[in-house]
Parts: structure tokens; sequence; C-alpha cells
């Protein structure tokens, strides 16, 4: 039994060849009078026959081809909602990281910072009160204040810089677009892709225009404004339905198109695939398998942190307090001096 690529092609063939002298028959039968045209009939009905038989066994064929077709779209509908389920998750667990982790670990860094410049300041002025260095009450206070001001200012918790540094050199959890380059594809399919979105999927996701939830529209939207044309193809994909075939139309365009639509979903349902494994190694096994212990984790660290945070800067209101308390170091000691005089 040939394979069904080579049956059809067989098929067609043979329907074209059919065709071709049904209608070589009918002219020669229409150039002759009624008497002779009888003789035509029977080679007529034969060949009638014959296409009849051979169009079934291509129906056959194009029946197959369409649960094939809704099976692939079934599965790349399957993975365009597991894409959007991790790619979702992984955001989440970014968010989740900046939180939990950067922000208070930025927090902790800068009071460490500022904590050690206090340390050092206050040994600084303290050396010079008792070394004679400083010559009056008001260039102490100046240099307090100096000291105090940089601590408050050099320091700020903005992490918001950070995050962007911390994030860029680690490389944490890429946004999906990153993760799998675009296949290369001409920008006629483009084009149509692109016209296709836009006839199918955003009516069938707008709020204006249908039931959709807004959460599925702004995830497409996103796809439309990112160009991610993988993407736009899988919800043509989806929006477009499941496939069916009007038998009353002509069986070799029926068939042709079908061919056409059968290749795309296998290319389709095989780029989405290694995009959506992509994605997936991007994740670890612990973020894939158990999510909740991930989180978990990232709490426990975030609860550690702000332990972290809350004893420098108890240590930096002590410094702060002792720094101040200078002023009356340096009136005692010139105080005694007076005294002394």
């Amino acid at each position: 039994m040939w394979p069904i690529n080579e049956r059809v092609k067989i098929y067609r063939q043979q329907i074209l060849k059919l065709r071709r002298e049904f209608t070589r028959l009918e002219e020669q039968r229409s150039q002759c009078n009624p008497v002779e045209q009888a003789k035509f009939s029977h080679k007529i009905v034969d060949i009638c026959l014959r296409m009849d038989q051979i169009e079934a066994a291509l129906w056959r064929i194009n029946r197959q081809m369409v649960q094939e077709i809704n099976q692939l779209r079934t599965e790349i509908v399957s993975s365009l909602n597991q894409f959007n389920h991790w790619r979702k998750r992984m955001r989440e667990m970014d968010k989740s990281f900046l939180v939990n982790f950067v922000r208070p670990g930025f927090i902790l860094q800068q009071a460490h910072h500022q904590r050690k410049f206090l340390e050092e300041a206050y040994q600084h002025l303290r050396q010079a009160i008792l070394t004679g260095q400083v010559n009056s009450l008001h260039e102490l206070e100046s240099e307090i204040n100096k000291a105090l001001h940089h601590a408050d200012h050099a320091y700020e918790t903005d992490q918001r810089s950070f995050e962007d540094q911390v994030i860029k050199e680690k490389n944490l959890w890429e946004i999906a677009k990153n993760l799998d380059p675009q296949q290369i594809v001409e920008q006629d399919d483009e084009v149509q892709i692109l016209r296709a979105f836009k006839k199918i999927v955003l009516p069938a996701t707008h709020p204006d225009t249908s039931d959709t939830p807004v959460e599925t529209f702004l995830t497409v939207k996103e796809v439309y404004e990112n160009g991610d044309f993988l993407l736009m193809e899988a919800y043509i994909a989806q929006y477009r339905g499941a496939i069916n075939i009007d038998e009353a139309s002509d069986v070799l365009d029926v068939q042709r198109e079908l061919e056409g639509l059968i290749q795309s979903y296998h290319r389709l349902s095989g780029r989405l695939d290694r995009k959506l494994n992509a994605l997936k190694k991007e994740l670890t096994p612990e973020e894939l398998e158990d999510p909740q212990k991930v989180t978990q984790l990232l709490n426990e660290q975030r609860d550690e942190l702000r332990k972290l945070i809350q004893v420098e800067t108890e240590k930096i209101l002590v410094l702060r307090n002792q720094i101040e308390e200078l002023v009356q170091l340096f009136l005692d000691i010139h105080r005694k001096e007076h005294d002394g005089q």
C-alpha cells in the first residue's frame, strides 16, 4: 500500500486525466448526431463511475487529514496554554524574587555601607577631638552634620538601578520573547499572519467584541505589540476553530487546501514545542514541580534579610547617637583644660 502522499498524487493524476477524458468525449458527442451520440454513453458512464470511486477514496483521505489537522490544533492550543502559564509563572517568580530578595538585599547592602561609613566617621572625629585637631565647637558640629548628611543621602534605598544591574548580570528569568529567537519567515508570510491575526484573533478576544476575559486579551495584545509571529500563528489556529470540510466542494481544491494547512500546522506545532521547551529550561526543577516551595524559600529569605536589616538599623542608630555625643566629649575635654589652667 502506497504512503498517503503518494496515493494522493496518483489519485490527483487519475482524476485530472479522467476529467480531461470526460471533457473530450462530451465535446465529441456534442458534434455527433443523436444516433451516433449513443455510442459515447457507455464510455462516459464508465468514466463517471471511475471518477466517483477515486474521488470517494480521496475524500476519505481528506477526512483523515481533517482529523490530523484538528488533533494538531488541539496540541498547538495546549502548548500555547502551557507557554502562557509558565511565562506568567516566570514573571510572578521574577516579581517575587525582586520583592523578597533583590530589594531587601539592596536595602541591607546600603545599610551595611552606611554603618561602615558611620563607624569610620565616628572613629575619625573622635580621634581628631582627642588629638586636638578640632579647633572649635562650630567646626565639630559642621563635621558632624556633614557626616550624618552624607550617611542619609549617599546610601538611600533606591533599588531601581540595582535591580536592573542584578537582573542583567545574572540573566534571571528572561522574558519569553528572548528565550527562543524567531525563525526567519518571509515578509509576505508575516503580512498574512498579521492580517489573519487582526481578522480572527483580535475580534474574538477584544472586550468590545467578545466575552473573553480581559486577562486573555491583554496577553494577546502583548503578543501583537511584541510582533511575536509564532505565537500569533498559534492564536490564529486556536481562534480559527476546528476545521470542517464541505464535501459539496471540488475534492481536489479541498485536498490542496488541507495539504497546505496540515504542513503549516506541523511546522507550527514543532516550533511552538521548541519555544515551550526553551522556556522550561529557564526554570529549575523545583519551580516546575513545586513552585509553592520556591515561593516559601523566597519568603524565608525575605524574613531573614529583614532581621539582618533590623540589626544594621539598630547599629546605625547607636552610631548616630555616638557621633552626636562627640559634642559632649569635645566640651568635657575643653572644660577640663580650662579648669586645669
